[in-house]
């Protein structure tokens, strides 16, 4: 297997639709584990597939050829439509599920991928760092062993960042910083007892 195949992989098991997914899932399976498999379909059926679909309508287009890291030419697209599930996400939370702690979730991951966008004129921060160490620290909070895992996974996700030219190093240390502040208010907001 080449270095370009290895660092593929990594980035698809380090992806922000697979960190979304384990993070609800770990979260309603210990939190609320009656509910787990049901919200976490919810946020699969209702916003990856919609959200991944986009993204990959707009990868197989002649504007973007990048694939996972989409050009800065069609990125606000995902952006908003990131942002928009995940508000929906939060309605849904609070009105549906009654679940304040998931309903503010959603709406700290969404102002982590606002704050990206914002800053997209200027640095077009890594997604796939911010997620990962928003979903490490997230888990760690839980568990170490369940977050742990992912955060080790962070540098090697970072180095497959740069081998396939999706970002920068600056890109790539922004985007873990990104993902640590968001998660920092998060667990700031932790439950207690």
């Amino acid at each position: 297997m080449t270095k370009n195949q290895i660092a593929r992989w990594v980035s698809i098991i380090g992806h922000p639709f697979v960190m979304i997914v384990l993070v609800v899932l770990v979260l309603t399976w210990v939190m609320e584990p009656d509910r787990a498999l049901r919200i976490t379909g919810f946020v699969v059926v209702m916003g990856l597939i919609p959200t991944g679909w986009l993204v990959w309508r707009g990868s197989t287009s002649q504007r973007n050829q990048v694939g996972d890291a989409p050009r800065s030419s069609t990125r606000p697209v995902l952006y908003l439509s990131l942002m928009g599930v995940l508000l929906l996400s939060a309605v849904y939370f609070h009105l549906v599920e009654h679940s304040a702690f998931l309903a503010r979730g959603s709406v700290i991951t969404a102002a982590m991928v606002a704050v990206a966008a914002v800053l997209s004129r200027w640095l077009r921060l890594s997604l796939h760092l911010a997620f990962a160490v928003y979903s490490g620290l997230i888990l760690a909070q839980i568990h170490l062993g369940y977050g742990l895992p992912i955060l080790l996974l962070t540098p090697v996700l970072a180095w497959s960042r740069l081998v396939l030219l999706r970002h920068t190093l600056r890109e790539v240390i922004g985007g873990a910083l990104l993902g640590f502040g968001a998660a920092a208010v998060l667990i700031g907001l932790w439950p207690r007892g």
